[in-house]
């Protein structure tokens, strides 16, 4: 599914982008075609908070995202980020009890909230100006005039003004001298779209499970927090822990037991299988093949290039190499929101080390690009002859984790609970 959101940077008086306000948008016509305010505003959250990331809005920059009356009162605004977040509060809105409620709450939490579209004739608005961190006046519904009052009726010394639909130089240095501290509109930048591709709830699970699992130190508690929301994690867990292979005299039943006993090396491998396996249960089987045979391939090789004792960390430059087949977006995008080895990300990314060298010979031998292959392995003083026979010992394991064919090499059976093989 493609999702769409535009954003609209906000100046500072040195020119400075200090953030931006998020618009949800249709499709790539930079306008949003419906007429659903609530429904607009819950499409900015979900595609720029669980799709996008920091791909949308990057700290330190603020996110300016306008809310409803219904978001307001009912919890939504609580859900952002509060250090990062700036909720417009809209100029319709009535400010009765329960919505001034709302707001003071929402101070009370460390958000900042900004009055949008402020006239100096709009009585609606006065009784939240105490309450409004910015004041947002629109200069292409006030005159000069009214744009110079609002700040020396309003003017407390605790909040900023921002003057938005700034459309020329000369509008931009009459609100700096008037004394705005904040500015939008097209003289600037218009909005620029940003689009992208949402990823299924229950893959997005597993994304936040793989990012957990790659950490540099385990939370445990985290671990068992998110294996806690998916019931196939649970049961593939428990039954892995409590196979023969493991031998546990008395039955392992909690999952907090099950990661501690596993312990940090154990619980990173059997969820990055795991975990590759679910992502790719709506692919054909070829492409996690291939993953785990890149995986296998960059680990058995890693003594003969020289880099012995980060087998590890090769295995998951192989395994993921195919997210980006596996979940549907840029494999930059998603590298780049993930907590790996940094000499993984720059590999995966394409940036030259000693790991992309590693990835490029794989790939090569994969597709048969021979030439490049073994000029490759010149370029590593690698015995071209010992590839053939790395790769189809790779290729017996991952079939045989995978539970194709009739093979299963020793320790295969090991690494991950038939449960976790939707292909066989």
């Amino acid at each position: 599914m493609d999702i769409y959101v535009a954003r609209q940077p906000i100046f500072n008086r040195h020119q400075k982008v200090i953030g931006y306000e998020l618009l949800h948008r249709s499709g790539l016509a930079n306008r949003y075609e419906g007429t659903d305010g609530t429904e607009a505003s819950l499409a900015v959250i979900s595609n720029t908070y669980l799709f996008m990331s920091q791909r949308v809005v990057a700290p330190p920059n603020q996110a300016f995202i306008n809310l409803t009356r219904d978001l307001l009162l009912n919890g939504v605004a609580g859900l952002l980020p509060s250090q990062s977040t700036v909720i417009e509060i809209l100029e319709d809105i009535e400010p009765d009890d329960m919505l001034l409620k709302a707001c003071r709450d929402l101070k009370e939490a460390g958000y900042t909230l900004a009055l949008d579209d402020y006239t100096i004739d709009n009585e609606t608005q006065r009784s939240l100006v105490a309450l409004a961190d910015i004041i947002k006046v629109d200069f292409m519904k006030s005159t000069r005039e009214e744009s110079r009052s609002i700040i020396k009726q309003l003017d407390n010394g605790r909040g900023k003004f921002l003057a938005e639909k700034i459309e020329t130089l000369d509008e931009f240095k009459s609100a700096l001298s008037m004394g705005y501290s904040y500015f939008q509109g097209y003289f600037f930048s218009k909005p620029i779209i940003v689009p992208g591709k949402a990823i299924p709830g229950y893959k997005l699970n597993y994304m936040r499970m793989l990012q957990e699992t790659n950490r540099r130190e385990l939370d445990f508690r985290a671990l068992e927090h998110i294996i806690k929301q998916d019931i196939t994690l649970c049961y593939t867990l428990l039954k892995y822990i409590n196979s023969a292979y493991f031998g546990f005299k008395d039955e392992v039943t909690s999952l907090m037991s099950a990661i501690v006993l596993l312990g940090e090396k154990e619980i990173r491998r059997w969820a990055s299988l795991v975990l590759l396996t679910l992502i790719g249960v709506d692919k054909p089987p070829e492409v996690v093949l291939r993953s785990l045979i890149r995986a296998k391939m960059c680990e058995q090789l890693a003594v003969d290039l020289g880099l012995k004792g980060h087998e590890s960390e090769l295995f998951l430059m192989g395994m993921f190499s195919m997210l980006d087949v596996l979940i549907g977006r840029p494999l930059r995008e998603i590298v780049e929101e993930m907590i790996l080895p940094k000499e993984v990300k720059r590999a995966l990314i394409g940036q030259n080390n000693s790991y992309r060298d590693l990835y490029d010979l794989v790939v090569s031998y994969e597709v048969g690009d021979w030439d490049r292959c073994f000029e490759g392995a010149s370029k590593v003083d690698l015995d071209k002859k010992l590839i053939p026979d790395i790769y189809l010992n790779a290729v017996d394991w991952a079939e045989g984790v995978m539970g194709i064919g009739d093979h299963t090499p020793s320790g295969a059976e090991e690494e991950i609970p038939k449960v976790a093989r939707r292909y066989s």
